[in-house]
């Protein structure tokens, strides 16, 4: 039996990553994670995803030198590029992402620079835009955050009976008594 013909119907879309800058002095690596989408826009788990870096000039490698590496996506359909580093030529290069489930197929080019040092571009530039401005720096300290509550809340749950009530609020993370 002949395999199904390949279908261009899954959307690939940038997340994280398009437009970053790569930190080369302080080797922080921008945050590169993709969405894939079905024709009815539905996360698609499960789906293979292939992270490719150019061969020549300003670019990356995965472990052991390698252009490339295969993700599958989670639940949410998103798969995320870990364990990789910049080489040490500035400039931008694209970074070329396909993402495959069964016959279907999808790709997309994210855009990234490595720059000396990510401060003194975005003043040379006039923006602003810093490493904190990723909504996946943000996602990782608020469950940071929520991580240590739960574990106050474990240890103190754990002591005496005389335990004081921990109170959590929409805020920034603070401990202590109430007032």
């Amino acid at each position: 039996m002949a395999p199904l013909p390949i279908e261009q119907s899954l959307k690939v879309v940038a997340l994280a990553g398009n437009g970053e800058m790569n930190d080369l002095q302080r080797r922080v690596m921008a945050p590169l994670v993709v969405e894939v989408l079905d024709l009815n826009s539905r996360p698609v788990e499960g789906a293979d995803v292939v992270f490719r870096f150019p061969l020549k000039g300003p670019s990356a490698a995965f472990a052991g030198q390698k252009s490339s590496k295969t993700v599958r996506t989670n639940g949410q359909g998103e798969a995320a590029a870990v364990g990789w580093t910049a080489n040490n030529e500035v400039g931008g290069f694209q970074v070329h992402v396909t993402a495959t489930y069964g016959n279907q197929m999808g790709e997309t080019t994210i855009s990234m620079s490595n720059v000396t040092r990510v401060v003194d571009v975005a003043k040379k530039k006039g923006k602003h835009k810093s490493l904190w401005s990723s909504r996946w720096v943000k996602v990782g300290l608020i469950a940071a955050g929520g991580g240590l509550v739960a574990g106050l809340v474990l240890v103190t749950r754990g002591g005496t009976s005389s335990a004081r009530a921990i109170t959590i609020s929409p805020g920034p993370p603070s401990v202590g008594a109430p007032h």
